[in-house]
């Protein structure tokens, strides 16, 4: 309820300012009351009541929205304010000053030249604002790269690494190491182990894959 109070103040106050403004360029674009200095031209009746009027409802626009934005975890806008006021301002003075000027004004360069500035001020944040929130958008929704997987081994429940298998020996392409008995083929394993050649346990496996061959030879 406070967010759509203050959205409606907000328009109320930038309609209602907008009105006083048509009225004060359809007396000349200016005009005073009271004071020391009594101006030429007065202000149209109930100008300074409806100026008071403007800035109560801005209150409660920044106040409302402040506060029900929050409440609601939803986008502030009152951030549309000060686009939503340049550009209605700059549309006036552009009306005013070129596309229905008041009669008898003819077209105004300072009031053009107003309206151009004002809706600089009011597009300029506004396109900025725009780029900067789809700018966000997308890199919310371009996935983003996570932590690699975590891998979890289980011992128990994988398979076995398979025996190693017994080294060649030397010369093994050679049929004269086919016809070797098993004595000369456990001598040379001897020797080749008393050279280094062979590790120990490469002699083992190899010794009792030689034992295995007689067996079941």
């Amino acid at each position: 309820m406070a967010l759509g109070l203050g959205v409606a103040a907000g328009a109320a106050s930038i309609t209602i300012l907008s009105q006083i403004m048509r009225s004060v360029s359809a007396v000349g674009g200016s005009c005073a009351d009271g004071g020391p200095y009594v101006s030429a031209q007065p202000c149209p009746d109930g100008t300074g009541g409806a100026l008071l009027l403007v800035f109560g409802s801005a209150l409660v626009c920044v106040l409302g929205t402040l506060w029900g934005a929050h409440v609601l975890r939803a986008p502030q806008p009152v951030l549309l304010g000060w686009p939503a006021l340049f550009l209605t301002l700059g549309w006036n003075f552009l009306d005013d000053g070129w596309f229905d000027p008041p009669p008898g004004a003819g077209v105004s360069g300072g009031f053009i030249f107003c309206g151009i500035l004002f809706w600089v001020m009011g597009a300029g944040p506004l396109l900025i604002g725009l780029s900067v929130l789809r700018g966000n958008r997308s890199t919310r929704t371009t996935p983003q790269a996570g932590p690699p997987p975590v891998v979890v081994h289980h011992p128990h429940l994988e398979e076995p690494p398979p025996a190693p298998r017994a080294p060649d020996l030397p010369g093994g392409d050679d049929p004269r190491a086919s016809a070797m008995s098993v004595a000369g083929r456990l001598e040379r394993l001897a020797a080749l182990h008393a050279s280094g050649e062979l590790t120990d346990d490469e002699y083992r496996l190899a010794k009792a894959a030689t034992l295995r061959e007689e067996v079941s030879g």
